[in-house]
């Protein structure tokens, strides 16, 4: 997926992306390829020394588990919930959460949106199951992940993509954008205006 060329500018590389993690944050993950989140995901997964309870929505990560592109890492708690099972799901992850640090990554919120598609008042719905999972998370010094496939719009910023809903917006938030270049992924700091790569050699697939 990712090719390295000698003539590619130097850019600061980061190792390990644990270190990116900001705790009492909700680390929100924006991209419009599907391809870049999921080496972005994988290589966080791997850098990661805590208990990682990954709520795959839209089963990209699973379907790289199932054909062992990726081996599963023994931290990992994997879940994959249908409509019927995902308030029974959201309440094990908080269970888990209530008693051991952990990560708790929600891949993506365009899989949350389209796993509630019949509710009514869904945006209420979304918002309500990510401020309780985070409010659990800051009660154990834990971490929140959040993905969103997204696009720009001169008018509202980043909206979610295709469905042009918002973006949940928390209060000193993180918000990193991933690009590609011939190093790999650029992670876009957009409130910091910094940038940093992770080498494509590093990427675990």
């Amino acid at each position: 997926m990712f090719k390295n060329h000698d003539n590619a500018p130097k850019a600061e590389i980061i190792l390990n992306l644990q270190n990116i993690l900001t705790q009492n944050k909700i680390n929100s993950v924006l991209y419009s390829d599907p391809f870049l989140k999921a080496g972005f995901v994988a290589k966080l997964v791997q850098d990661l020394k805590l208990d990682v309870l990954y709520l795959d929505l839209d089963l990209l990560y699973s379907g790289y588990i199932a054909s062992g592109m990726i081996k599963t890492p023994q931290n990992l708690t994997l879940f994959s919930p249908t409509f019927e099972a995902l308030n029974k799901t959201l309440a094990k992850i908080l269970v888990d959460l209530s008693t051991k640090k952990s990560v708790v990554i929600i891949d993506s919120l365009n899989g949350l949106f389209n796993i509630l598609n019949k509710k009514k008042e869904i945006g209420k719905i979304v918002v309500s199951y990510v401020m309780i999972l985070a409010s659990m998370a800051y009660s154990t010094d834990s971490y929140v992940v959040i993905t969103s496939m997204v696009r720009f719009k001169k008018e509202e910023g980043w909206v979610l993509s295709p469905t042009g809903k918002r973006l949940i917006e928390a209060k000193n938030g993180e918000k990193i954008l991933l690009e590609k270049n011939d190093q790999g992924i650029v992670l876009n700091f957009l409130d910091k205006k910094m940038r940093s790569v992770i080498s494509a050699n590093s990427i675990p697939f």
